[in-house]
């Protein structure tokens, strides 16, 4: 069905380049900020990223609603640094895909400050991120519920909505982590949804040996972690349509099936909410916003719909009028709604990652695509006929695994005791203190894993050659206790908000990178793994001591792009941003639907729950129509 009531207002349609590619008419993206600022909308929705397409496209369900969608970002389609998905990370720091922002320095860094890549085009963050596609465990969404979150926002009022997002392909039944059964299998695929999900028709030639070296170490298998159990080794799904062996995106899957394009240049984003207050809640009836140096505003009939991200959203709240009354008033701006939790409670997965040298360049990595020739036509051609092989390749080798797995019960004891010390001198709200002690009782009963371990082959910004090759072992702090926020300092809208995410806030946190780095590198000396790996390269074998492998994190660790927390679910005045409706505390027509509502976060990879969010949020909204 095409949705002739979906409008989505963007920037330049991107070059279109060579990648088996889906055809569609074209009739409903436009760059016009004067004809769109003058069209009548019931929605108006500011982001057209992962969540905000998904909302889009479901609201337009309905012929007599019309939707429109902001986005500051180009239209990719058809770009294969974005379609591709063995040309994973190729589109960061590049202006024309990534937000490219940085946090402010961290004290806990030594001052170092870390860059964030956003994703900056239709379809967002789904349409740069690395693909990697997987539900949390049970408990992570149950948790949530235990904070004074009502309206279902749980494992089970969620789960129809992981299954109404996604069409899973069975994946293959021999891969290099002999499963018992073919990953995909189980009973809670969703089989229908827009969203196609499969399971990587290509593995290098290490992923298996890396399985076997975490088995040997009493990792269990894990053939369903779609079922709330994500614990153990399994072979993860992927954002990836396996009819052509491209990404799948919200861009392509959500909008383009159902609106076209006809596009011109322009450069747009949003920059204030407009509100009109008659005593009681405040009530939107437009949307600010810039396209190429002019400012326009586009008027709402019934709800502004907030889907910017976990950086954005707040940004623009607090622009409006929304957020810390002292904060805004030492900026001049008008105080709409005094809600001090607006920006606070930023939550991001901590990265390190670990490359190493392998004894034989000659074994294909992601790099071998970029320095032999020969080797990339060959798969090249594969990719473009049969939409198979490297170049489809996505990160598929994911285990999660619980503390214990790993640590002696003195070590993680000893952690927790310094941790909760920590916990009571850094004076937390109690919303946060409530998450805490959620957390730590997790830990201490070993049922959601604190630890994510990935294998990519392949090492990002490196350049093979046929001397050297690599791989990367990357691990994971799946559920920080580091809190930061995001927030205003000028009423610019167009400059970039102050990030403090508050890596390793806490010592518990560096203590999981730590080991988690130590673990990666013991795994490589493990048979047969290790007749595959001829030296660390980063860290170098130099660093081997306990104070060496913290300093290393200290000096590296990043972001796995996960930002969550900002625009929180939760009671006002105690935490919360959005009530379970998802309106914006303190507004009558305002909504927030994106990861910032999320108010802890999930041992996963979040593009899976954010479309879950986005699909739930949907049916609230048309369900107060």
């Amino acid at each position: 069905m095409r949705y002739s009531t979906l409008t989505v207002l963007t920037a330049l349609f991107g070059k279109v380049l060579s990648t088996p590619v889906r055809r569609t008419s074209v009739t409903g993206i436009t760059s016009d900020a004067a004809a769109f600022a003058q069209s009548s909308f019931d929605y108006v929705i500011v982001g057209g990223g992962t969540a905000g397409l998904v909302v889009a496209a479901r609201l337009s369900e309905n012929s007599a609603v019309n939707v429109g969608v902001i986005e500051a970002g180009e239209s990719r389609f058809g770009d294969p640094y974005v379609d591709t998905p063995a040309y994973l990370g190729e589109g960061f720091f590049n202006p024309l895909y990534d937000w490219a922002y940085e946090t402010v320095p961290q004290a806990t860094l030594n001052g170092r400050s870390v860059a964030l890549n956003l994703g900056k085009m239709v379809g967002g963050g789904s349409g740069l991120n690395f693909m990697i596609y997987g539900r949390g465990c049970q408990g992570d969404y149950d948790n949530w519920s235990q904070l004074g979150i009502d309206g279902d926002w749980d494992w089970a009022g969620l789960l129809p909505y992981f299954e109404k997002t996604e069409s899973v392909t069975i994946g293959p039944s021999v891969t290099p982590y002999n499963l018992t059964e073919p990953s995909g299998t189980g009973a809670g695929e969703g089989k229908s949804g827009p969203l196609p999900i499969s399971y990587n028709n290509f593995y290098s030639e290490i992923e298996g040996p890396y399985a076997q070296a975490l088995l040997s170490l009493g990792v269990p298998q894990n053939a369903d972690p779609d079922n709330g159990d994500t614990t153990g080794l399994f072979n993860s799904a992927a954002s990836v349509d396996a009819a052509t062996g491209n990404r799948s995106y919200s861009g392509r899957d959500y909008l383009l099936p159902n609106v076209g394009m006809n596009a011109q240049k322009s450069w747009l984003k949003a920059t204030k909410i407009q509100f009109t207050q008659n005593g009681g809640n405040a009530t939107a009836t437009g949307v600010q916003f810039t396209a190429s140096g002019t400012s326009y505003t586009v008027s709402t009939g019934k709800e502004v719909i907030l889907s910017a991200g976990s950086l954005h959203t707040p940004q623009l709240l607090e622009l409006s009028g929304i957020g810390d009354e002292a904060r805004l008033s030492a900026l001049g701006i008008p105080v709409v709604v005094a809600n001090s939790d607006v920006g606070e409670n930023l939550q991001d997965h901590q990265t390190i990652y670990s490359d190493f040298l392998l004894t034989n360049p000659d074994i294909p990595t992601i790099n071998t695509l970029f320095s032999n020739a020969s080797y990339a036509a060959t798969q090249e051609a594969q990719y473009l006929t049969n939409h198979t092989g490297f170049f489809t390749y996505t990160p598929s080798a994911v285990s999660f695994h619980p503390l214990q797995q790993f640590w002696t019960d003195d070590d993680l004891q000893t952690a927790l005791a310094q941790l909760q010390t920590e916990i009571a001198q850094a004076n937390v709200s109690t919303f946060i203190s409530k998450q805490y002690q959620l957390q730590i009782d997790s830990i201490k009963q070993g049922q959601l894993a604190q630890m994510e371990l990935v294998f990519l082959a392949g090492v990002l910004g490196e350049a093979s050659s046929d001397q050297e090759n690599f791989v990367n072992l990357a691990n994971f702090a799946s559920r920080p206790f580091s809190r930061g926020s995001v927030h205003i300092n000028t009423t610019d809208p167009l400059a970039s908000p102050l990030i403090d995410t508050a890596y390793l806030q806490f010592s518990f946190d560096k203590e999981v990178l730590v080991k988690g780095a130590q673990l990666n590198r013991n795994l490589t000396q493990i048979t047969p793994l290790s007749s595959f790996i001829s030296s660390p390269l980063n860290p170098s074998a130099d660093v081997s001591t306990e104070e060496e492998f913290e300093n290393f994190i200290i000096e590296n660790v990043s972001t796995e792009w996960h930002q969550v927390g900002t625009a929180s679910l939760g009671p006002f005045g105690a935490g919360g941003v959005v009530a379970s409706d998802l309106i914006v505390y303190g507004t009558s027509n305002v909504r927030v639907v994106d990861a910032s509502i999320m108010p802890m976060q999930i041992g996963a990879h979040i593009q899976a729950t954010v479309y879950a969010i986005a699909e739930k949020a949907a049916d609230i909204i048309k369900a107060a129509q």
